[in-house]
């Protein structure tokens, strides 16, 4: 395999991950993709960085469950009370 060969399926690769991000990120933004549950200072909400939100795997985002979530209504409910 000669070195140009090699440059473009690299090439290719890097142009693929990049086409998934936008796409991912696009069919979020419209609706058509499931929405983010991470915690707002997770680095996945950083401007930059949301673009490549669905591209990397769960566990390395910081994850809030739906129990969790209820929690913090339930305590900021409390607050404005």
């Amino acid at each position: 395999m000669s070195m140009t060969t090699a440059r473009r399926v690299v090439l290719g690769l890097v142009a693929l991950y990049l086409l998934g991000a936008i796409a991912t990120t696009a069919a979020e933004a419209t609706g058509h993709w499931r929405r983010c549950g991470c915690e707002p200072d997770c680095w996945c909400q950083k401007p930059g960085l949301r673009l490549f939100r669905w591209m990397t795997p769960k566990r390395a985002h910081h994850q809030v469950s739906s129990i969790d979530k209820e929690h913090a209504a339930l305590a900021q409910a409390r607050e404005t009370d």
